[in-house]
């Protein structure tokens, strides 16, 4: 017997099979059926297999009158091996939707010691380090990621609708930046230099603006090289989008639209309605009025310090008192009030709100508000305690950005490896001239944690980071 066959007879769904099972009843048709084997029971002259595809399970009826080598068959496959049989429609005593197999072949051999479904399999990190043993046992973690999958496709469905070119930046850069994050340093033997994982794709979107294009997006991985937590993957997935000729405020507008569009698309899916989601035993209505607060007032609010009147000291005393950790070599205003404000503000950030005007020294590439030259247009999102969206006015007056890289460089250099690094290549671009802008970027993963109500980003990333078993 082949254990490996190159192909096998074209196969019916699962779930086709049972959700038109009285018309393949009636007209006796015979198919196959082929998946994996959960469960095999036997009863002497009659057995019963649970067979499990991608779309569902379906019971399996073998009889020694009925199935050509019916004890070769049961002496030859276990749990676990993918087998298929041919035959057709059959409802015995129990009523339940099944096939009487005529015929049966191996598809592929699980040498494994598999599992009975029954036990399934308990250990977490087991299930984490092998994410394959999940979806077998548990279908509802495949229906997780299979759904997250669809939402990637709503939106970009959704982006196409409304104009935007998806396009492709760099993963390997020469000059990384777009955020302040810790990169992932490699090497190129060809040329004998350092290349860097991207920690974000906007410099090179940035440039594509320069270079003609108005509405683009990019839908894929970044790496930053941190801890791992609730929220953070060293490996994860956004959405970036910049829109030429547009204002910060417009796509506020346009975003608060794209994510309600999304979730209402989710539970069109599920079989719900509106804009309610459920989260960890949170109910939040997207359709209501989402609030507006001003970062410097709602830090000054919830803490009782004004960002630019109280100084540094004042915040780290404020900071020790709170049990918030920092590292006081690179700390600076921003960072210790951004460090504040995930700890003791965020989580609290329930309803989805906008957090607008943060101070300028917190955000390199942000446009100047005109109101006030220490504050920037641009705009957070938060839900359900998760920051999903960061956004703003670009900043497309070359001088002004290299003013704010050299800032940054001099923090760099001090030792602040999230610091955000010198980029002549991106100041040249600039030189050239970009149209007024406005950018977005949407952290998928925890967009969908929370729109598949799980507990972690760990439990939407199908192969999320996990240390080496030997270490």
């Amino acid at each position: 017997m082949n254990l490996y066959p190159e192909s096998v007879p074209s196969k019916t769904q699962i779930d086709y099979f049972l959700d038109n099972f009285n018309k393949f009843l009636k007209n006796k048709k015979k198919i196959w059926l082929i998946g994996r084997v959960m469960t095999i029971r036997e009863h002497g002259k009659i057995s019963f297999i649970k067979l499990q595809d991608f779309y569902g399970q379906v019971q399996i009826v073998l009889k020694d009158e009925s199935l050509k080598d019916y004890s070769n068959c049961l002496s030859s496959i276990k749990i676990g091996d993918f087998v298929g049989f041919y035959g057709k429609a059959f409802l015995p005593q129990s009523k339940e939707k099944s096939l009487m197999a005529e015929k049966w072949i191996l598809a592929a051999k699980s040498v494994k010691n598999f599992p009975r479904e029954y036990y399934k399999i308990k250990d977490e990190e087991l299930l984490t380090r092998e994410p394959y043993l999940k979806t077998i046992f548990y279908p509802e973690e495949k229906q997780t990621f299979y759904l997250r999958y669809v939402l990637i496709q709503e939106l970009r469905q959704i982006l196409w609708k409304e104009g935007f070119l998806e396009v492709e930046t760099p993963i390997l850069q020469s000059h990384y930046g777009g955020a302040l994050a810790n990169p992932f340093i490699t090497y190129l033997q060809a040329i004998k230099e350092p290349l860097y994982l991207r920690i974000a794709p906007e410099i090179y979107l940035k440039k594509m603006l320069v270079g003609g294009f108005e509405k683009i997006f990019e839908i894929g991985k970044n790496f930053r090289n941190e801890g791992i937590d609730r929220e953070h993957n060293p490996e994860f997935t956004m959405m970036e989008l910049y829109w030429a000729y547009q204002n910060r405020e417009g796509l506020m507008k346009f975003t608060e639209k794209l994510i309600k569009n999304l979730i209402k698309r989710y539970n069109q899916l599920t079989g719900k309605k509106g804009l309610k989601i459920e989260f960890q035993n949170l109910k939040i209505d997207l359709s209501k009025k989402w609030q507006i607060y001003k970062y410097v007032s709602l830090i000054k609010e919830k803490t009782g310090l004004d960002y630019f009147k109280n100084s540094l000291e004042e915040f780290l005393n404020f900071a020790k008192d709170n049990s918030i950790e920092f590292n006081p070599k690179i700390i600076t205003k921003g960072k210790i009030v951004d460090e504040i404000f995930k700890k003791l503000i965020r989580p609290k950030l329930i309803s989805p709100c906008f957090l607008i005007d943060h101070p300028r020294d917190i955000s390199p590439l942000a446009k100047s508000h005109p109101d006030d030259p220490r504050l920037t247009l641009r705009f957070q999102i938060y839900l359900a305690g998760f920051e999903i969206a960061n956004a703003f006015s670009e900043l497309n007056d070359p001088v002004d950005q290299k003013e704010r890289f050299l800032e940054s460089q001099k923090e760099l250099e001090k030792g602040d490896v999230e610091a955000h690094p010198f980029d002549e290549s991106f100041i040249s671009a600039l030189e050239y001239g970009m149209p007024p802008t406005a950018g977005l970027g949407i952290g998928l993963d925890r967009l969908f944690t929370i729109i598949l109500n799980k507990r972690s980003i760990q439990d939407v990333i199908y192969f999320p980071f996990v240390r080496r078993k030997d270490k």
